[in-house]
């Protein structure tokens, strides 16, 4: 099954993040903070909570660029704010059957669903 992941940093009131499930039988996970968090923070927070529901097999989907190549040794993870969360979703991940895929923005269905949530608030 895939799992789709996206997070959104400090847009003035909440910083945010959602996992969405394509076989639908499982509502989406939507979680707001009233704290100034980074996108990439969030994008973080999104993947762990992913990973913490994901099954054997299941292929975890976002739009981070960043957080992909850091997970797969690409990059190097230099921001502090990071790195404690690049430890823990490394460990989930490793310990997890699972797959990572990076995909473009708009095939992303959690960023979908965080762009209706933020028009709706507006």
């Amino acid at each position: 099954m895939k799992t789709f992941f996206d997070g959104s940093g400090w847009n003035g009131q909440t910083s945010a993040y959602t996992v969405v499930f394509e076989d639908k039988k499982r509502p989406p996970i939507i979680v707001r903070l009233h704290e100034k968090k980074s996108n990439n923070e969030m994008e973080y927070a999104a993947l762990i909570e992913a990973l913490e529901n994901a099954n054997d097999g299941d292929e975890l989907v976002g739009d981070s660029q960043l957080v992909e190549r850091q997970l797969s040794g690409q990059y190097q993870v230099k921001a502090e704010n990071l790195k404690p969360l690049f430890e823990k979703a490394k460990a989930l991940y490793e310990s997890k059957n699972v797959s990572l895929k990076w995909v473009p923005r708009e095939q992303n269905k959690a960023g979908q669903f965080l762009e209706r949530l933020a028009r709706q608030k507006a």
